[in-house]
């Protein structure tokens, strides 16, 4: 492949066993720990701090205190069971609370995608996780598309759309990457079709050569061109549920704004399902949808 065979350089990595090892981080990144323990478990001990860092008793006992000298009235000493709790006047001083934050965390502990070596919850609650079907991209297709756009270079592929019934082979030139929420794209120029278009990375059966490219990413207005899709409460609502679905959304003055490049809008919309027969059933609606219903028609799917 003109230099490029990352199918033959890489068919023995095996992601499901690599592991990372345990990292050593500094006395900031412990202090961290400790905070994070404080706040959502309410209590630590310094054998934790010792196993997850791999530090000696002696250095763990620093960290405390260094950990009160810096939070004063964040932590006191339970002698009975040889813990430190939090104080009922406990403010965090080295992390903002992020409920997301933990809920990623958790997710992906019990999805097993986060290490325990790298995740700073100890006591896990009962938890699991709706997976949807994994659509596993292949090694030597990735390696690929990254090569093409750090090298400014096309690739000629066989791809099968799912507009045509059986697959062709064509050259693109990648210029980006986006997820769409279940699937990894490409954005690419398409010679076949003269037009920037998403390619999912899972329907690429093979890649044959590459050659260097002509063709300007930045010309990609869909791209690079940011609009905002306004969601609202669906106004039939009662006053009880409106109140509701503005919490559920993070909604500010009854609207939630996003900012999404015009080329994302269509996935955005479609997990949302606030477009098409499906966003009757759905507490909220697209409110400038006449604005943009431009980028949501199927012709732009690939």
């Amino acid at each position: 492949m003109d230099g490029l065979n990352p199918s033959r350089e890489f068919t023995n990595l095996d992601s499901e066993s690599w592991q990372p090892k345990v990292v050593r981080w500094g006395q900031d990144r412990r202090l961290e720990f400790i905070e994070f323990r404080l706040l959502w478990e309410g209590k630590i001990n310094r054998s934790e701090l010792v196993d997850f860092f791999g530090i000696s008793i002696q250095q763990a006992s620093l960290d405390f205190a260094k950990y009160l000298a810096l939070a004063r009235g964040n932590m006191e000493y339970d002698r009975s069971e040889k813990v430190y709790r939090a104080t009922s006047c406990f403010e965090p001083r080295f992390q903002a609370p992020d409920t997301q934050a933990f809920l990623n965390q958790l997710a992906n502990l019990t999805t097993g995608t986060l290490p325990l070596s790298l995740s700073f919850i100890g006591s896990r609650p009962p938890c699991d996780i709706v997976t949807l079907p994994t659509r596993r991209v292949r090694t030597d297709v990735l390696l690929a598309v990254l090569w093409a756009i750090r090298d400014h270079s096309e690739i000629e592929v066989t791809y099968q759309s799912m507009r045509r019934p059986s697959a062709t082979k064509r050259w693109i030139a990648p210029h980006s990457l986006a997820f769409d929420g279940a699937r990894w794209h490409m954005r690419s120029w398409c010679h076949d079709s003269s037009m920037f278009r998403d390619f999912v990375l899972t329907r690429v059966q093979e890649i044959h050569a590459r050659r260097p490219s002509e063709i300007d990413g930045s010309k990609d207005t869909d791209w690079h061109t940011y609009v905002l899709v306004v969601i609202e409460p669906r106004p039939d609502l009662t006053v009880g549920q409106r109140d509701s679905v503005m919490t559920d959304f993070g909604m500010q003055n009854g609207k939630l704004v996003k900012t999404i490049r015009r080329a994302l809008v269509q996935y955005f919309v479609r997990h949302l399902q606030i477009d098409g027969p499906s966003a009757t059933g759905q507490p909220i609606i697209w409110a400038n949808r006449e604005e943009l219903k431009d980028l949501v028609d199927p012709k732009r799917l690939y």
